[in-house]
């Protein structure tokens, strides 16, 4: 952070064109409008300059990401303050009861919006190139999965319609690669019937799955068909078809981010830490990295980083009332990044699956006690983030023993004892 920059703007960033509002070293207003391209903001940030007399620009803006924001931070010399939306509404009303809005004025309470807080805000940092790299494979790949999961859902609602038979070939997902691959060869139950066993067989057997092929042959030919009608079927099965092709790809994107993530993980300086984590596989270490990032100023202690995603409970107290409940405001990614680690983290045992059972026993649900363990992870991985150090099973168990932690007695007694 700039300790006084003597240049404040305000920007109301839109699709097309921009409104600023500046204040220069002076105390004099500039106000304004440029257009989203590359000469019209490489001429406004010149212009800016030229007022601030080589001052640095701290500038407010609602986005922490875009074509505005990319194109700004290739300039030097400036600070770019991301205002949450939500707070700025809040702010604006204390000026506009009646709820009115519109871009220069929302220009000029950003600008006094940053004047106010500037001390209390962070500037926007940049990763290196490689944890930005990993980012956005992460987000692509998260983008590719939750778009898998909703055409899976609706390929299973399109087979109950026309091809019930199908499904009960028990896929273990309903994107699975044979499934997709059957339904888009036989689209319908008239069509394996007519294949017969022969191919059907064929079909199994070139795919690695000979142990079921029999039982799924004998359960699509023996099967009834759900209707007769020819229109049903058609259309149906075109859906269906549509759909399979679609999963296809989705499945080949996946992997292929999956495949530059392999690649790329080994290669980050942090790799080290995340690997060290018991159940991480690639996926979750990269979702790691980009949510710790590289500033390690950003969280200085464990309990910023639990209040930034979420994991950590919100209070609300006034006078005698005291509320305690989760905290909805927060990068929904980040945040499904450590509870997902921490239901991981359960199968492989130890300690982690030690907490989660005494939650359990307290009478808390499922995904309670997998936030609460989320918490305790946090803590450790925010101490190791801190030291470098990557972790260590029986180093944190020791420490938990030394404590006189409960978790410690429930691991106990899930060693077997030697004979």
């Amino acid at each position: 952070m700039n300790d006084n920059p003597s240049v404040l703007i305000g920007i109301d960033w839109a699709d097309k064109k921009h409104d600023y509002h500046l204040i220069g070293p002076d105390g004099k207003s500039h106000t304004g409008i440029f257009l989203q391209s590359p000469e019209a903001i490489e001429e406004m940030v010149q212009k800016w300059r030229k007022v601030a007399g080589g001052a640095p620009l701290a500038i407010a803006i609602e986005a922490t990401k875009g074509p505005l924001i990319n194109a700004l931070m290739q300039f030097g010399n400036i600070e770019i303050y991301p205002i949450n939306p939500a707070a700025m509404a809040s702010y604006r009303k204390a000026f506009s009861h009646g709820g009115s809005k519109n871009d220069p004025v929302d220009c000029q309470l950003l600008v006094q919006y940053l004047s106010n807080y500037i001390d209390q805000l962070e500037p926007l940092r940049q990763d290196q190139p490689l944890t930005r790299q990993i980012a956005s494979l992460v987000e692509e790949r998260r983008h590719l999965v939750d778009r898998r999961a909703d055409l899976g859902n609706e390929l299973v609602s399109v087979l109950k319609m026309y091809f019930p038979a199908i499904l009960a070939l028990k896929a273990a997902k309903s994107y699975a690669g044979f499934l997709l691959a059957l339904v888009a060869k036989y689209p319908t139950l008239e069509a394996t019937k007519k294949a017969g066993a022969n191919k059907l067989r064929r079909f199994f057997n070139a795919r690695g799955l000979r142990k079921h092929a029999e039982s799924r042959i004998e359960t699509l030919l023996t099967s009834r068909a759900l209707s007769d009608d020819e229109t049903l079927l058609q259309t149906c099965s075109r859906r269906a078809v549509n759909l399979c092709e679609q999963l296809q790809l989705l499945n080949k994107l996946i992997k292929r981010a999956e495949d530059e993530l392999k690649c790329l993980i080994p290669r980050h300086p942090d790799h080290a830490i995340a690997e060290s984590f018991p159940e991480a596989a690639v996926v979750t270490q990269a979702r790691m990295i980009m949510a710790m990032g590289d500033d390690r100023s950003r969280f200085p202690t464990a309990e910023s980083l639990s209040a930034c995603s979420g994991i950590a409970p919100v209070t609300i107290q006034s006078g005698r009332m005291k509320i305690v409940r989760r905290r909805w405001a927060c990068p929904k990614f980040m945040k499904q990044t450590f509870h997902e680690y921490a239901a991981q983290s359960v199968k492989g045992g130890g300690w982690a699956k030690a907490y989660y059972d005494l939650q359990i026993s307290r009478g808390k649900p499922a995904q309670v006690a997998f936030r609460a363990l989320a918490f305790k992870w946090q803590r450790v991985i925010h101490r190791c983030w801190l030291s470098g150090q990557p972790y260590c099973e029986s180093t944190y168990v020791e420490r938990l023993r030394a404590t006189g932690s409960p978790v410690v007695a429930l691991l106990d007694q899930s060693i077997p004892k030697a004979a």
